[in-house]
């Protein structure tokens, strides 16, 4: 279910060896999100997007002045390294005093016991919306207006720091909204309801 490069743990691994011995404490932190968004009202589609996201921050400590840079693309990782390292050399003219933290390596991922919502093209994703809309309206002739959203994500991130803890977790978040309003009248009213999964896309057909 990784969204980033396979090297990319020892990349960041690397970069913590790397810079460590300028600072007192180094933390970078990755995150990476794959996902789609579709939202259709009445009869008309509004939304309708896939997108891939990178993103991350990265903080020093020096002498207790602490540092910060964030970035959006891995290629500009040692550049921010450098200005977080930077900042905190700036503002750092004292001591610096953290908690002891046990170093910990593990990876997490929140297995799917179905199938991966990526695997599904948009088209069938829109369907699916489509779908539940013809339902939502054959209820009753005073639906007035109806809303269906459907939303996925895949998302991964990765914590290194300088005490040695190299930390990952993935998992999959997937979603649909309803929302319903019917008149009679004077009288208006209005029904909403969401299911989601992070086991399976069939969990989110009916």
């Amino acid at each position: 279910m990784a969204t980033l490069p396979v090297h990319t743990k020892d990349l960041l691994s690397d970069c913590i060896a790397r810079y460590r011995s300028k600072v007192d404490y180094l933390a970078i932190r990755l995150e990476a999100a794959e996902g789609a968004d579709i939202l259709l009202r009445g009869n008309k589609i509004e939304t309708l997007s896939e997108g891939l996201s990178i993103g991350g921050q990265v903080r020093a400590c020096h002498k207790g002045g602490w540092g910060f840079a964030s970035f959006n693309q891995l290629a500009t990782l040692t550049e921010r390294i450098e200005e977080a390292i930077a900042a905190a050399h700036l503002v750092g003219d004292d001591e610096t005093l953290l908690a002891p933290v046990s170093p910990v390596q593990d990876s997490c991922m929140l297995p799917l016991t179905g199938t991966d919502p990526r695997h599904i093209s948009l088209a069938e994703k829109k369907a699916l919306c489509q779908h539940y809309g013809e339902i939502l309206r054959s209820v009753s002739p005073q639906i007035a207006t109806i809303s269906v959203r459907y939303g996925d994500s895949a998302q991964q991130v990765i914590l290194a720091t300088s005490d040695g803890t190299l930390l990952e977790q993935s998992w999959v978040d997937m979603e649909m909204r309803f929302a319903a309003t019917a008149r009679n009248g004077e009288t208006v009213q209005t029904g909403r309801e969401t299911t989601g999964s992070r086991k399976a896309y069939e969990d989110l057909i009916g």
